[in-house]
């Protein structure tokens, strides 16, 4: 499957080039939308990490000393700074930024160890969230905005309570904090995290390849793993679940590795099963970031790779929907705004690319082989 989305080999119809980027889309299934290039952003470090807001109001960008926040309604951006007081003058990446579903609280983790918190309305700095022993790479929020989790270095998870953000400053925080059964290992650094809809199940992905799921419910929550996933070769840097229905006993998790590969997994807590799925490969090096997302019964995903693209793929089918290429470095990380109509990128080469993603409702696309089927033999040009 990967040679159909290689620029180089794929049929010319499949091609579609813009300035300074492509898309190749895959010839092997219909095409059920168009891709465009809506806006770029440039900064003045490398892009670590970006993510939409649930309303797709806002886009947070964490980069070198700085959290950006978007307001893609009014173009308008707000700075908020990293540096410490101390002014050491190290640099201080943002590895993870987040928002919380409620739009209220943005939130960057970085490699001084610390959670920044700011308030969205006010552009207020709220406080900042210390314990953490090692750089923070992940962070997400449940559902209801009530718990803010974080993953390390230290190789910790930490679940705090947002309700005290706005406290005392002085006071601590409360928050729990998830380990694994054996947290000695060299490998075993924490570098992505999800947590799933119904805020029951948080998974992170390692540096050591393995997953590992924690039981988050108050009355059940456990501070070890309820179990583990293993399969890829390296360390899993994306991880994301997909939405978990109440009548439902499955959830279902997808990751990406260094491996090159994502991989789908379905998880029957109760009956201790921690299941692969389904295997995706195309990518000629590392995944680095995963994004999900449901629309009717349609699962999209999205991933981005060191090998400079980022591709869209039919998660039911394995079918990749198409790639895009254009970012002149790694493509540090990759999310989907919910409506369905964005895709944003971030990048090594300083850019946040947000393409637009059209559905086209009056013509009926269909690949080459559907043509060949309908009418003979007809040669598209």
């Amino acid at each position: 499957m990967s040679d159909s989305l290689d620029p180089l080999t794929a049929p010319a119809y499949s091609v579609k080039e813009g300035n300074g980027w492509l898309v190749v889309f895959n010839p092997d299934a219909p095409r059920q939308m168009d891709v465009q290039l809506h806006q770029r952003y440039v900064h003045d470090g490398v892009v670590c990490c970006i993510k939409f807001s649930s309303d797709g109001r806002w886009l947070a960008v964490g980069t070198n000393n700085a959290v950006i926040l978007y307001d893609l309604t009014q173009d308008q951006k707000v700075t908020f700074s990293l540096t410490s007081e101390e002014g050491t003058g190290k640099p201080n990446h943002a590895r993870s930024v987040t928002i919380s579903p409620d739009s209220k609280f943005l939130v960057a983790g970085s490699e001084d160890n610390i959670i920044r918190i700011w308030d969205i309305e006010s552009y207020a700095f709220i406080r900042s969230l210390v314990g953490h022993r090692g750089e923070v790479y992940a962070l997400t929020f449940t559902a209801d905005s009530c718990y803010l989790l974080s993953a390390s270095g230290d190789r910790t998870v930490r679940v705090w309570d947002t309700t005290q953000f706005q406290s005392n400053a002085a006071a601590e925080v409360p928050h729990r904090t998830l380990h694994s059964a054996d947290p000695q290992k060299s490998k075993q650094v924490f570098t992505s995290l999800s947590v799933d809809s119904l805020s029951s199940f948080v998974a992170a992905g390692s540096l050591d390849g393995i997953i590992r799921v924690w039981d988050i419910r108050p009355e059940l929550g456990r501070e070890e793993p309820v179990g583990v996933m293993s399969g890829h070769a390296d360390g899993v840097y994306g991880i994301q679940f997909l939405p978990s229905y109440p009548d439902s006993d499955v959830v279902t998790l997808v990751s990406a590795s260094l491996d090159r590969t994502l991989r789908r997994w379905e998880i029957r807590v109760d009956e201790k099963q921690f299941l692969c799925k389904q295997t995706l490969t195309g990518h000629k090096d590392c995944v680095l970031a995963v994004s999900t997302l449901q629309i009717g019964r349609e699962q999209r995903l999205a991933s981005a790779s060191r090998d400079g693209t980022v591709r869209l793929w039919d998660l039911k089918t394995g079918m990749p929907y198409f790639m895009i290429q254009g970012h002149t470095n790694t493509v540090t990380s990759v999310d989907l705004c919910t409506d369905g109509m964005l895709l944003a990128s971030g990048s090594g080469d300083r850019e946040v690319r947000i393409c637009e993603l059209l559905v086209n409702h009056e013509c009926l696309w269909v690949s080459q082989r559907s043509l060949f089927n309908l009418i003979g033999n007809y040669t598209i040009q």
